[in-house]
């Protein structure tokens, strides 16, 4: 597919948007915090990032939840880290909420080919996994689980306000000893986010049917060791959820090659 996009681009005289400029260095912290900021005049600074986590952005793999679901590619991959620096010819945008920069992470693939050579393809493969569905048969949501009506923070420039930036404007997710938030997050995303939990470590496939986007609020048991019951019981009690038990085809991804990139 990704040969097929490429040759018909070509064809159609449409070049891959890139960044204006970028550099791109490593950073010998080990445990560096992944960070990312985008600055007016289409500036772009990523910090301490995992080649292995930028290759899951720019190529937007979100069903790639475990590392089982990748194969190949050098150790590297997972702990060296690097910093990069790019700005993009105007201003970067994004999407109608002002969270999704589409343009930048299509700029990010072609830095991500071109200074560290990489070349991935996607497959599928037969694995355990859980499926997260309703758990109800009328298809009631539990009480801690509703409709968002949340108004995120923006990233474009010329929505920032300081407003808009307060503490209390986010979305997406947050976890302090045993409680987890989410807001405006997609079923899709609840699934990606708790395949990563140490009580479940499988793939988890979306199957609620719900379209929408949601808040919601789960609290249960995730001290070290503890098994999956905990969490099982708060989603079918908490958000009306479930897990099944699955084994199904799984998208994996395949790192056909990938180097340290070229110098600035």
């Amino acid at each position: 597919m990704l040969r097929l996009a490429a040759a018909l681009a070509l064809l159609l005289g449409q070049a891959a948007p890139t960044f204006e400029v970028a550099s791109v260095k490593p950073n010998p912290a080990f445990d560096a915090q992944e960070s990312v900021t985008f600055e007016p005049g289409g500036g772009i600074r990523m910090t301490g990032y995992r080649l292995i986590n930028l290759i899951l952005g720019a190529y937007e793999l979100r069903a790639i939840q475990q590392r089982d679901q990748i194969i190949g590619g050098p150790a590297w991959l997972y702990t060296d880290r690097f910093d990069i620096v790019a700005k993009a010819e105007g201003t970067l945008t994004f999407d109608a909420q002002g969270r999704r920069p589409a343009e930048a992470l299509k700029m990010l693939k072609s830095l991500l080919e071109d200074r560290f050579a990489v070349k991935v393809h996607t497959e599928t493969r037969m694995m355990r996994a859980f499926a997260l569905a309703l758990a109800r048969k009328d298809g009631r949501l539990g009480p801690r689980l509703v409709e968002s009506a949340t108004e995120c923070a923006r990233n474009d420039a010329a929505a920032a306000t300081a407003a808009a930036q307060s503490a209390d404007r986010w979305c997406g997710f947050r976890h302090v000893s045993g409680r987890v938030e989410g807001r405006y997050v997609t079923m899709s995303e609840v699934s990606s986010y708790f395949a990563a939990d140490q009580a479940i470590k499988r793939p988890i496939e979306d199957r609620t049917h719900l379209n929408g986007r949601y808040d919601f609020t789960v609290e249960y048991a995730d001290a070290p060791g503890a098994d999956a019951g905990s969490l099982f019981t708060a989603f079918r009690e908490q958000l009306g959820l479930k897990f099944d038990n699955v084994r199904t085809q799984v998208p994996v991804l395949v790192i056909d090659h990938a180097e340290h990139p070229t110098p600035d």
